[in-house]
This record gives structure tokens, C-alpha cells and sequence, in this order.
């Protein structure tokens, strides 16, 4: 019985430090579109990626609907570790 206690301890713990780190992703993804969008009219645009070259080489491929803006959907599919388009 004590096993199950420790297994439900140990599921929990993780689940628990998985959803703190999913939440600090979000928050520095949100953050990073902020320190991006500086007209702040909740798109990033390919002037405003230049600050960020990880988005600058991704831009082209983020952008779904090519408008020629990243709205904050497309701007959360940006890979930081895409070397590919750098």
C-alpha cells in the first residue's frame, strides 16, 4: 500500500515541476513577444524581428498566413533551437 502512496507521490511531483516549466516557457514566450511587438499592436513584424534573429531566420516560415505579421499562435510555434534557417 505504501508503494502506491510513493508512486502517487512521485506522478504528482512530476506533474507538478512539468507544469511549472510549461508555465515559465509561457511566460518568457510572452515576454519575448512583448519585448518584440514595439507598437504594441499584438503583432511582431519582420522590422520588429530583426531584434531577435532567431525569429528574423524563422519569420518566413512562422508567418502561416503570410500577412507579413506574426500574431502571438504564430510567434509560439517558433523553434529557439532551429539551426536550419540561421
Amino acid at each position: 500500500m505504501n508503494y502506491r502512496y510513493l508512486l502517487a507521490a512521485a506522478a504528482t511531483a512530476a506533474l507538478a515541476t512539468f507544469g511549472q516549466n510549461a508555465l515559465a516557457q509561457a511566460d518568457a514566450e510572452d515576454k519575448s513577444f512583448s519585448q518584440l511587438d514595439q507598437d504594441s499592436d499584438l503583432r511582431v513584424s519582420a522590422e520588429e524581428a530583426r531584434a531577435d534573429q532567431d525569429v528574423l531566420s524563422q519569420f518566413g516560415k512562422l508567418d502561416a498566413n503570410a500577412d507579413g505579421y506574426l500574431d502571438r499562435q504564430e510567434f509560439a510555434q517558433i523553434d529557439r533551437n532551429d539551426r536550419d534557417y540561421q
